[in-house]
């Protein structure tokens, strides 16, 4: 293990030894340091390996929850619809859901508006088999029964074939989408067997992670499908027995350069004319509320908010932002301790190197640098035990809870790499480090480069 440790030391220095450039220079002086003092090097490496792998940890499942990532690529324009009917003569009964007729009348007109997905009875859970005898090939699945702009909100990879198409739909066909997992139960890759109800397979997905809750499911059918095994009292309008509420939720796509706002406002005036129209329909008045929330609200907001503005966005941000410092602050602790030896070991260095016209700034910039350099080849490190840990855990019920909804059991809960590897992710680490590196170093580096240069010769190495 030391003579690999020295091998990879020596690799770097060539590597990056560069007697006309400044950086390389900086890279070869601060890989020497690090192999002439291997102890030191491995203890800081691991000391911040385990603190960027707590930090990250929480930055990768905030990355799973809020980036746009595939198949959910349009999660920072999508809203998602809580809707509230009333009648006077029932004050204390709501409604909940919309029905096609409020969806067409109002959200389709709407020039902000450029998908409007909805679903009914989603993430039911129903029995799926291979044939009409083998009972013991019977699979719970999990089920969408939506309409095709749910394909235009979210970009599946589809292995073959396409999405239930725009006519299908309004048929009311007995199509369906299936992920890649159900293409051993197929019928030839026909057909398939739900509940009894025989489907024609158009189209196979990749399959998802549970970790996309908003699109992952085993089977995608139109809500306009007769056959379909739920019981009939409780498919859409029928719900309520009339038509101005159903049970669709609505998701909805924005068009690009408009905001929750925007579609607030554009949307007053429909709804109002909706309840006018309908209340005179019913004999009675009716009200309509409707609550938007963007796809950050929706994942870390309990509670329905009014207004979402960026001061209660970052309000949110915050606990999660002190717990990522905290995680970094302890270990820095224990480094700076670890820095304080190093640097009193090296007063005699520098004070040489300050006798020969070396400024202060010159060598505080030097030791944060090569402090900086292990401090990111522990982050490169923590990165690794970060995901081994997520990838560990993702099996524990408790850490699904933050992912799976109650009907996506079963989803397998895999990960990709774009999960862990973004742009976004890199820029975290790399401030994480910077970060941990300034706290660690930058106070027992200052205290030991202001020794007058007498005292830093005469100390004893």
């Amino acid at each position: 293990m030391n003579s690999l440790f020295t091998k990879l030391i020596k690799f770097f220095t060539q590597t990056f030894h560069s007697p006309k450039g400044r950086a390389g220079g900086g890279f070869a002086h601060a890989f020497a340091l690090i192999g002439a003092d291997k102890l030191f090097s491995a203890i800081y490496i691991a000391g911040t390996a385990v603190a960027i792998a707590s930090a990250m940890v929480i930055a990768i499942v905030m990355n799973i929850l809020m980036a746009d990532i595939k198949p959910e690529v349009n999660r920072s324009r999508t809203l998602y619809l809580m809707n509230f009917f009333q009648k006077k003569s029932q004050e204390n009964a709501t409604l909940e859901y919309c029905s096609t007729i409020s969806i067409d009348s109002c959200f389709r007109k709407m020039n902000c508006v450029e998908a409007v997905a909805a679903l009914s009875d989603a993430y039911t859970v129903v029995d799926m088999e291979a044939s009409d005898t083998t009972e013991q090939n019977m699979m719970t699945i999990t089920l969408f029964d939506t309409n095709p702009d749910f394909f235009r909100l979210y970009e599946f990879d589809f292995i073959s074939g396409r999405p239930f198409s725009e006519k299908e739909f309004r048929d009311g066909n007995n199509v369906c989408v299936i992920s890649d997992k159900l293409l051993p139960l197929t019928r030839g890759g026909e057909m398939i067997l739900v509940s009894g109800f025989h489907y024609r397979v158009v189209g196979v997905v990749k399959r998802l992670s549970a970790a996309m809750t908003g699109a992952a499911a085993d089977v995608y059918i139109p809500y306009t499908s007769n056959a379909v095994s739920f019981d009939s009292e409780l498919k859409r309008e029928q719900t309520v027995g009339i038509s101005y509420a159903g049970s669709l939720s609505v998701r909805i796509l924005l068009k690009k350069g408009f905001s929750r706002q925007d579609f607030l406002d554009e949307l007053e005036p429909l709804r109002k004319h909706y309840e006018a129209v309908t209340s005179a329909q019913i004999g009675e008045p009716l009200s309509w509320t409707v609550m938007a929330k963007s796809h950050f609200f929706r994942q870390f907001s309990f509670f329905t908010d009014e207004e979402e503005t960026t001061t209660k966005k970052v309000e949110n941000l915050i606990p999660i932002v002190i717990l990522m410092l905290l995680f970094l602050f302890l270990p820095a602790i224990n480094l700076s301790g670890l820095v304080t030896n190093r640097m009193e070991a090296r007063r005699p260095e520098m004070g040489i190197r300050k006798a020969f016209g070396a400024k202060q700034g010159t060598l505080l910039n030097e030791v944060l640098f090569e402090n900086l350099v292990l401090t990111l080849l522990g982050g490169a490190v923590g990165w690794l035990l970060s995901w081994l840990f997520i990838c560990v855990m993702r099996n524990n019920v408790l850490f699904k809870l933050l992912f799976q909804k109650w009907g996506q059991k079963s989803i397998d809960f895999g990960f990709d790499f774009q999960l862990f590897f973004t742009p976004t992710l890199f820029l975290v680490c790399f401030v994480c480090c910077a970060v941990l590196n300034l706290m660690a170093v930058l106070i027992p580096a200052w205290r030991s480069l202001r020794s007058p240069i007498v005292e830093s010769l005469n100390q004893k190495r």
